[in-house]
């Protein structure tokens, strides 16, 4: 049992889901011990990121395995005294049809099904499931990622690096790629575009060679440029999110910080030009004004994340065509 400050248990899972011809069908297990049917998830090992937890745990009971999509709500409860919290993501099964059968019976999970999300509501034995389920389902299930990445902890800046561009990954900044590789993986094998400096290839290299997708460079995402033209990389993210393809973005901090306002706060990121259009929910909570500040006002750490998820229903645009923005979530790495 894996425990946290405050001796809080962590736990993590998805809510797994597939196409039907009704809208989204849903992966509901059954345990034998408690005699309830529920999502997958499970307890972390020990120094397991939770989103490893969450990909480790959906295969172990259910057989499949998933691509994570955007986070919902938390819950937390208590077990035997103790606070547990599950971390939760939407899952798309990535078994294609006739979705041959994948789940073997066991002693810990004896049956899986796949239903719609009213059976689900009728199904499921907890309330805090419940309010997962109404948090999966008050957004699109079908989104399409772009993640914008920091680079890994470089080696500081020094005279031996007359050009900054070559200055490479200190050793921690090398651990935190190969950790990387594993987590950004769960988002599926999707496209990359690095600044060509040496400290960002580096960073998203691992999951390149682990993936087999191919690394293009774009000079648009070097500091030079931000330097130049700082608000120039908004269009170019305009630009890249209108081609409606999965993509991981791996650049600078300065320009990260730019972008996340922009996401936040500009028109053209899921809300209208009158802003009245939905505003994304911000690691599985609603939207509020005070996260997405302070989202704004705090750099992104070295290795880590801003995951932007985009309805990948073209005809749910807003008033421009462009996909509509429908969660923001930061990855630890």
């Amino acid at each position: 049992m894996n425990l946290i400050g405050g001796g809080r248990i962590k736990a993590a899972g998805a809510v797994v889901w597939r196409p039907g011809a009704d809208g989204p069908q849903l992966a509901l297990i059954h345990r034998p011990r408690y005699d309830d049917w529920s999502f997958a998830k499970g307890k972390d090992e020990p120094g397991e990121h939770a989103v490893l937890t969450a990909l480790r745990e959906v295969e172990e009971e259910t057989g499949l395995r998933v691509v994570l999509g955007r986070r919902l709500p938390n819950t937390d409860y208590e077990v035997l005294g103790q606070p547990k919290r599950v971390k939760y993501w939407a899952a798309r099964s990535s078994a294609q049809p006739p979705f041959t059968a994948l789940f073997t019976p066991n002693d810990e999970v004896d049956e899986l099904e796949w239903v719609t999300a009213a059976e689900a509501r009728e199904r499921l034995t907890s309330p805090l499931d419940v309010e997962v389920l109404d948090a999966f389902l008050a957004a699109p299930a079908d989104t399409f990622p772009i993640i914008l990445q920091r680079h890994g902890k470089a080696e500081r800046r020094d005279s031996k690096y007359q050009d900054d561009l070559l200055r490479p990954l200190a050793p921690a900044g090398r651990l935190q790629a190969e950790a990387l590789a594993e987590l950004l993986a769960a988002f599926g094998d999707i496209g990359v575009i690095s600044s060509p400096a040496a400290r960002c290839v580096a960073t998203i290299r691992p999951y390149t060679e682990r993936t087999g997708v191919s690394l293009q460079t774009d000079p648009a995402l070097t500091e030079i440029s931000y330097v130049h033209a700082p608000r120039a990389v908004v269009g170019w993210l305009r630009e890249l999110i209108d081609k409606r393809q999965p993509t991981i973005v791996c650049t600078h901090g300065p320009l990260l910080d730019e972008l996340i306002a922009a996401v936040l706060y500009s028109p053209g990121f899921g809300e209208d030009g009158d802003g009245d259009g939905a505003r994304p929910t911000l690691n599985g909570r609603p939207w509020s004004a005070a996260g997405a500040q302070h989202w704004a006002d705090e750099s992104l750490s070295t290795g880590c994340a801003w995951v932007l998820h985009f309805d990948a229903d073209a005809d749910d645009a807003v008033d421009d065509g462009a996909p509509r923005l429908v969660a923001v979530d930061r990855l630890r790495s």
